[in-house]
């Protein structure tokens, strides 16, 4: 049956808002409106951003439908005195705004027959449209002029249709209007809606992109092109690439450039300057071999470079004035980074007159967490750490000692006050200028530095960045600084989520990520609730590369808390062909829903009936003894057709008491054996 419904378009306007607040304000935008009209939306919201503007569409009843239905009070007993309501029942019927007369006996209850929704949808915004719009999510909120109201920056209008007429009501002050605006700088003059199809038309006329899907693709495609026409080459950016369409609304790209005397400071300086402070995208070129630039980019910490790239002194700007000079734009843009880059030029000069390990002496002076000591005193117990987790990392336990000693010292030099993005980098520049081994392990200490970066190439790298993440957990849980809520001022998740990956990616042999024993010998000690932690995070990666629910929590269920090979169990059931993982299911949780209640793994040979009952005995006994998790799905695939057949064929739930306790004896010598596997009782179904 089709459902009559009119478009609800709401576009709020206001001075250009933060691009990492766009994103999670679209979100709780979308949320509140669910919210405000529950079920009266019909299909998909569309969703519109820029700088600017934040916007909604959806198709909506024009009205809450009405439904009548019996709501019942007390019973009759308490609800009449003879052939009289009592004052309990003309209270209810008042409470229900109904008249004594509207009572009736329903079920032994007093009761009245109520109508409830009803109600236009134009009401219905018009009351809650201030809420919803001054209720969107931001980070941060302001007040301007003397208005209370508060929202990420002030607003200019808020537009707001049902079927195409204004829904006349008040925002933070302001008349709500059926008129929007284009291009600030373009097309200021204001234009009167219909509906969101025509707004997006008629902005685009007026050098507005609001789709930003479209905007999304017409920057990527100008940004190539650009590339192209230079001769040079970008290096994927996707969260540059998106950040840039959260700053614009009318997109153009302009060429830049900086002194080419400049390549001759550290490449990661001058890449990550440009991303991250002007949000700039550096060219490279292809060249034979590798170039000058090559040397200071770890391959850990440029995966996407290849290394015949070398970094041009040229780069690619997103502006937001497609009619602006292009030549004023590009040579203000480039003023701006070469004085950046001459700073980072004298800082690092003066930098490297001073020894890493004076600049390590500073660290004494320097508070690591309040109460919990100096960076002095944090980097002699990275350092402390990584050496015990050395002769398991293949790392070499000297090297490891002697980066320990500056392993922090540059958090102290000029370079990274200015920077702090080169926090690491810096250090292993430094290091290796002074002739240090395996400097690049003190870079590698940082990674990941986020979920999904790059990992430690280098044994001494791998023992550092274990070592640190492994010592700020526990001394922050063991100090009760342990997250709460939302909040993490320590940082702590991202650290689990880090070593998570660190384990996952162990470089030594198998069987060495279980929590308790990396923490002991680190050296830290491991509260339980800490490591729940670490492996609630391990559960949010699993489920994060696509695995069923069920399966991930199958798995966590079994004892142990090996994350390498909690992590391979679930990947190997996962990898089963689709009709393999199915029966394995249907199977297992049929044996543990058998088993589970059946305290004993005893059963007798004597009791055991039939080719079938026999065949599932040998089988069970054949199993081999290993724990690895490969093996014990080997064992899995090979048990399961004989475990089919033994149902097939054998009733297990027999009226003779004696075979049946000997039938879910043998089911529970099989739970028993795969205990450390996974819990099958909490697979589900296809």
């Amino acid at each position: 049956m089709s459902v009559n419904t009119v478009e609800l378009f709401i576009e709020v306007r206001c001075e250009e808002i933060p691009a990492r607040f766009v994103a999670p304000a679209m979100e709780g935008f979308e949320a509140g409106l669910r919210k405000l009209l529950g079920g009266l939306i019909v299909g998909e919201v569309a969703a519109y951003s820029t700088p600017r503007r934040l916007a909604l569409a959806a198709q909506v009843q024009p009205a809450r439908p009405s439904v009548e239905k019996i709501v019942t009070g007390m019973p009759m007993a308490q609800a009449r005195a003879g052939d009289a309501w009592t004052p309990a029942a003309l209270g209810f019927a008042k409470k229900r705004g109904v008249e004594p007369t509207a009572l009736f006996e329903h079920n032994g209850f007093a009761a009245i027959l109520a109508t409830e929704g009803g109600g236009s949808t134009a009401q219905l915004v018009a009351a809650g449209l201030e809420a919803l719009v001054l209720g969107i999510p931001f980070k941060k909120t302001m007040r301007w002029g003397t208005s209370p109201s508060r929202f990420a920056r002030p607003l200019h209008d808020v537009l707001c249709l049902l079927a195409g007429q204004r829904v006349v009501t008040v925002v933070a002050g302001l008349q709500t209007t059926d008129l929007s605006t284009g291009h600030w700088l373009l097309s200021p003059e204001p234009f009167p809606v219909v509906d969101a199809a025509g707004w997006l038309a008629d902005l685009r006329a007026r050098q507005v992109y609001a789709d930003r899907a479209e905007r999304h693709a017409r920057v990527a495609g100008m940004l190539a092109e650009a590339a192209l026409s230079e001769g040079g080459e970008l290096v994927p950016d996707a969260a540059l690439l998106d950040e840039v369409v959260d700053l614009v609304e009318s997109p153009r790209v302009i060429v830049g450039g900086f002194p080419a005397e400049l390549l001759r400071l550290p490449p990661r300086l001058l890449i990550e300057s440009m991303k991250v402070n002007q949000r700039y995208f550096p060219l490279f070129e292809r060249s034979a071999g590798p170039g000058p630039a090559s040397p200071s980019l770890a391959p850990s910490l440029a995966p996407s470079l290849a290394p015949s790239l070398v970094l041009s002194n040229r780069f690619l700007v997103v502006a937001n004035n497609p009619q602006g000079n292009a030549a004023l734009i590009a040579d203000g843009n480039a003023r701006v980074l070469s004085a950046r880059f001459h700073d980072a030029k004298f800082f690092f000069s003066e930098d490297r007159k001073i020894r890493l390990h004076d600049h390590a002496a500073k660290l004494g002076v320097a508070v690591w967490r309040r109460g919990l000591g100096s960076m002095a005193e944090w980097q002699q117990a990275i350092s402390d750490a990584a050496a015990r987790l050395a002769p398991h990392t293949g790392a070499n336990v000297e090297s490891v000692l002697a980066l320990g000693g500056v392993l922090k010292a540059d958090l102290t030099t000029l370079m990274v006050g200015e920077f702090p993005e080169l926090q690491g980098h810096v250090g292993h520049l430094l290091a290796a200028a002074e002739g240090y081994a395996n400097a690049l392990a003190i870079e590698e200490a940082w990674l990941p530095r986020y979920s999904g970066d790059a990992l430690p190439t280098t044994p001494e790298g791998y023992s550092f960045a274990l070592a640190e993440r492994l010592h700020l957990l526990s001394v922050c849980f063991g100090a009760g600084l342990e997250p709460k809520g939302s909040a993490d001022p320590q940082g702590l998740r991202r650290a689990a989520v880090g070593l998570v990956a660190l384990v996952l990616a162990w470089p030594g042999p198998r069987g060495q990520g279980a929590l308790d024993e990396l923490f002991a010998t680190a050296g830290v000690a491991l509260p339980a609730s800490l490591a729940d932690f670490v492996v609630a995070r391990l559960r949010a990666t699993l489920l994060a590369e696509g695995h069923p629910v069920d399966l991930v929590d199958a798995v966590l269920a079994s004892r142990g808390s090996d994350l390498r090979s909690i992590a391979a169990r679930v990947r190997g059931l996962a990898a089963l062909p689709k009709d393999e993982l199915a029966g394995v299911r249907t199977t297992f949780r049929r044996v543990a829903g058998l088993g589970k209640d059946h305290s004993s793994a005893v059963y007798s040979l004597d009791l055991l009936q039939g080719e079938a009952e026999y065949r599932l005995h040998v089988a069970v006994n054949a199993l081999p003894s290993s724990t690895q998790p490969d093996e014990l799905l080997d064992a899995l695939r090979s048990l399961r057709p004989v475990i089919d057949r033994f149902f097939a064929e054998v009733l297990v739930m027999t009226d003779d008491l004696p075979l049946r306790a000997n039938r879910l004896g043998l089911l529970r010598t099989i739970l028993d054996r795969f205990v450390d596997f996974a819990d099958f009782a909490r697979l589900g179904g296809e």
